[in-house]
């Protein structure tokens, strides 16, 4: 017998087992060159963003937010979810808040639905941001 074959018994040889090799489907792109970097949650496909400057919103209108970090997809799509503070304070996002291609920097768009002035203050928590293959909800 080659040595290739290992033991599974004393008398009894068996293949060995080829190794499988899981392949990441996305790759993410932090920047670090900002104040506050965006931070992964550990063992999860999850990032959390913080706010690089105080963001002050008027009622009816809306802000764009940078956040700092890219995304390349083999496949799947990326969703992203605003923090409770933001929700609390009567604002929504602008559009489903799902990516589908590669963006070098991903940019949110937060609406002001409230009849008050709402501020995000410089290194608050904005959103997360997750990587999921699951079939998107229509």
């Amino acid at each position: 017998m080659s040595r290739r074959y290992g033991p599974i018994h004393k008398f009894i040889w068996k293949p060995a087992r080829p190794k499988v090799f899981l392949f990441n489907p996305v790759q993410w792109l932090p920047r670090k060159d900002l104040p506050y970097i965006p931070v992964k949650q550990n063992g999860s496909q999850r990032w959390d963003i913080f706010a690089q400057r105080e963001i002050t919103i008027q009622p009816n209108e809306t802000a764009e937010v940078e956040t700092g970090l890219g995304v390349r997809m083999m496949k799947g799509w990326c969703g992203v979810t605003l923090g409770q503070e933001i929700l609390a304070s009567g604002c929504i996002l602008r559009g489903e808040g799902v990516i589908t291609e590669n963006a070098v920097e991903i940019v949110i768009t937060v609406v002001n639905d409230s009849a008050s002035v709402v501020t995000i203050t410089e290194g608050a928590p904005v959103c997360i941001i997750y990587h999921t293959q699951r079939v998107r909800p229509a």
